[in-house]
């Protein structure tokens, strides 16, 4: 009945998914991994001896589940995995991450989702079936339950169902009513959850983002940036993301991820496993680039602030990266530098890059050519819009090269027809990145950078040019010159000195996407085409005026931008930089470490789990030393508090001898004639006067040992988190059977 209870708790828990998931068959995969999983446990349990066994099987029964159920033709006869099911699982693990990525919700439940769901179910089964029956806990299967109930919050906020959370709650208190003997224990640990729910609020500190000194709450990039960036635009407080000191004028973008895979769905990037030997301490070589491009080295020395990313902020395109904490790698089609392991918050890193300068002429040369192995940068889904192939045409006119095509649909986006507006998409129903949103962006002509880039990249695609979209930041605002802060204005440099170095403060309105086109013999070349966003990319001039544009010198080099186009945005609103510089007289330096929350409340939750432990082995040491002071009465308290706390049924009715000898079947012989002494003694003070009679306290301890030992490792670990001797006064007394 207990595992009934916890199998209906786990499928009312996961219906609160459907929030996120579309369809219901996802529902029954789940409940039937938990049912098998619970079942299998409950029939051993039933025959096994020792209560261990269940999770056993259970565990067994979860492997064996899962292997028929998504990968029975690499098992041996279904059921039992080999490698290559090993294999078959880590592949749909990329699946359902990839897939997770990849779409908007509610998400279609493919076969790597559910495959990551039936996964949770065996592991959430597990948990409670062991914390139930094994640890004889009931009270904890609210921990994998919450855990459940919390995944569509964690998602988004509003996604959370509080009906849902609300039956759960009922049945988890059905588990604790029907699974602790003692019902009013069980009901004082609900009204106690119910106190605590109510209370805590009030006390403990709100959880909110710090911003001191400019850290900021930062964002999250998730599996696939692009889905979320429209969000992380339109938050009202912006937050510093990142600073990085450059010498390059005007600054650098900086890049995420690539993302190349157009699905009809969304821009995703390409899943990839790790090459050996592809760490960051050397990239390798420029995908594309020729040795006539021009081309110089550059260092940028990045500080990320509270970014939480797979993947790392780095200018385009990386030669060698030092400083970074934890295993990092680089991808090589798109030098995206990413991580499993690790994290992009709070690293510190220097970047030597290789700055590409291609000229117009190099460009043009380029003509139309599209080297071997670029196919899939070409792939245009099938519900992709008509209208955006049939406007690439019209723009492009009779463009000859890919150069002169990707000018001018740069410039169709950004000559003024269209509006750079974030809301516009969320109102007129047309965000996100898929296939089927180009077409009225196209109509309406207002959008972010999500849509111009995607747009873009899509129109490059249907004219032939290999294109994909990019992730990351735009150049950020700049925040003083090293020059200038050493007292040393810049006009006062000499001419052949080396480039200043400029701090750029990079805000969470930084975030963008731009498309980046292929050219034969050059690589992969950033455009702008979001109107008011990021800056136009600058290529070297041509060595001689074209007389075909008589109002434009071409052989003249453009002015290099001093910082980058502002947004039609407010300005980010972010903390002032601590200027004072004297060590002795600087204040500590909150930026560096900032106050959260968490450690007090993580001390908390442990202070509050150790608080029955710590009660119990207090009065554990009080009547052990009324023993040794004479006090036989304490002594068998003790012993008598210890058999409820292991859950060994005893009936309070009964006198010591006959509890002593029902005990007595549960001990060694040694033991059983310890615990004989020890009734000797209190019967003698009880009943003889004796009350200066020695207590037997070593022979207690030997009585003790033997009942902890027969009792199992759970029950140990049960009466020690949860002792049921203080509430011993709550507990209904059995009632003594009849006498015939």
């Amino acid at each position: 009945m207990l595992s009934a209870l916890i199998l209906v708790a786990i499928g009312i828990a996961a219906a609160g998914l459907s929030s996120v998931l579309n369809d219901v068959a996802w529902w029954f995969m789940f409940m039937l991994v938990t049912l098998v999983v619970l079942l299998a446990a409950a029939i051993v349990r039933s025959t096994a001896r020792h209560r261990v066994w269940a999770s056993v099987a259970g565990f067994g029964a979860a492997v064996a589940s899962i292997t028929l159920l998504f990968a029975p033709g690499t098992a041996l006869l279904g059921v039992i995995p080999t490698f290559a099911t090993f294999d078959a699982f880590h592949q749909l693990e990329l699946a359902g991450t990839t897939s997770i990525s990849a779409q908007s919700l509610p998400a279609d439940a493919d076969k790597g989702i559910v495959y990551l769901i039936c996964l949770g179910a065996a592991a959430i089964a597990l948990a409670a079936d062991t914390v139930a029956h094994q640890f004889r806990t009931p009270a904890l299967v609210g921990v994998p339950l919450l855990a459940l109930l919390l995944v569509p919050s964690l998602v988004r906020a509003e996604l959370s169902n509080a009906l849902v959370f609300l039956l759960t709650a009922v049945a988890w208190l059905a588990i604790m009513l029907f699974g602790s003997r003692p019902r009013r224990f069980a009901l004082g640990t609900a009204a106690a959850a119910l106190a605590a729910s109510l209370v805590l609020p009030l006390v403990l500190p709100a959880v909110e983002p710090s911003n001191a000194g400019g850290s900021g709450s930062g964002f999250t990039t998730g599996l696939n940036p692009i889905i979320t960036l429209g969000n992380d635009l339109r938050r009202a407080d912006p937050s510093l993301a990142l600073t990085y000191t450059t010498s390059v004028p005007g600054g650098q973008y900086l890049r995420l991820t690539a993302l190349d895979n157009f699905t009809g769905e969304s821009w995703e990037p390409t899943a990839t496993d790790r090459v050996p030997g592809n760490g960051v301490d050397a990239i390798g070589p420029v995908p594309g680039l020729g040795e006539d491009v021009p081309r110089s080295t550059t260092i940028t020395d990045v500080t990320v602030a509270s970014t939480l990313s797979r993947w790392l902020p780095v200018p385009y395109a990386p030669e060698s990266i030092t400083g970074l904490d934890g295993d990092w790698w680089w991808e090589p089609d798109g030098l995206s530098i990413r991580t499993e392991s690790s994290n992009a918050r709070n690293q510190e890193y220097e970047v030597q890059s290789v700055d590409i300068a291609p000229s117009i002429e190099q460009l043009v040369a380029a003509g139309t050519t599209v080297e071997p192995g670029l196919e899939r940068y070409l792939v245009i889904p099938e519900d992709l819009p008509a209208i955006v192939a049939k406007t690439a045409r019209e723009v492009v006119g009779a463009a000859a090269s890919n150069y002169d095509k990707a000018i001018t649909l740069q410039s169709y986006f950004r000559g003024g027809d269209f509006t750079y507006s974030q809301d516009a998409p969320v109102e007129q129903g047309f965000d996100g990145s898929g296939a089927a949103v180009l077409g009225a962006f196209l109509e309406a002509k207002s959008g972010y950078c999500v849509h111009f880039s995607s747009a873009m990249a899509a129109m490059a695609r249907t004219l032939g040019i290999p294109a994909r979209v990019v992730v990351g930041f735009t150049q950020g605002e700049p925040d003083g010159a090293a020059g200038e802060a050493q007292g040393v204005p810049d006009q006062a440099l000499p001419d052949d000195a080396p480039a200043t170095e400029t701090l750029y403060r990079v805000s969470t309105d930084n975030l963008h996407a731009w498309p980046e086109l292929y050219f034969a013999g050059i690589g992969w070349v950033r455009f702008e085409p979001t109107p008011g966003r990021g800056t136009e990319p600058a290529f070297a001039p041509l060595s001689q005026d074209d007389p075909s544009t008589p109002d434009v010198d071409e052989s003249v080099p453009p002015k290099p931008t001093s910082a980058p186009t502002a947004a039609p945005t407010v300005a980010p609103s972010l903390p002032p930089e601590d200027t004072n510089t004297d060590p002795d007289t600087a204040a500590p330096d909150a930026a560096a470490a900032p106050i959260s929350p968490l450690p007090f409340l993580l001390v908390l939750l442990v202070a509050v789990l150790a608080t029955p432990w710590a009660l119990r082995l207090a009065a554990g040491r009080r009547r052990l030393a009324a023993a040794r002071a004479g006090s036989t009465r304490a002594a068998w308290q003790e012993l008598t508090a210890v058999v409820t706390d292991l859950g060994i049924p005893l009936s309070s009715s009964l006198t010591p001898r006959q509890a002593a000898a029902e005990l007595g079947e549960l001990l060694d012989p040694g033991e059983r004639d310890a615990l004989n002494h020890l009734t000797a003694a209190l019967e003698a003070q009880a009943f003889a006067g004796a009350s200066r009679t020695p207590v037997p306290v070593d022979e207690l301890r030997i009585v003790l040992r033997g009942l902890r030992r027969g009792a199992g490792v759970g029950a140990r670990l049960a009466a020690a988190v949860l002792p049921r001797s203080l509430v011993a006064a709550w507990l209904p007394r059995p009632v003594a059977p009849p006498v015939e």
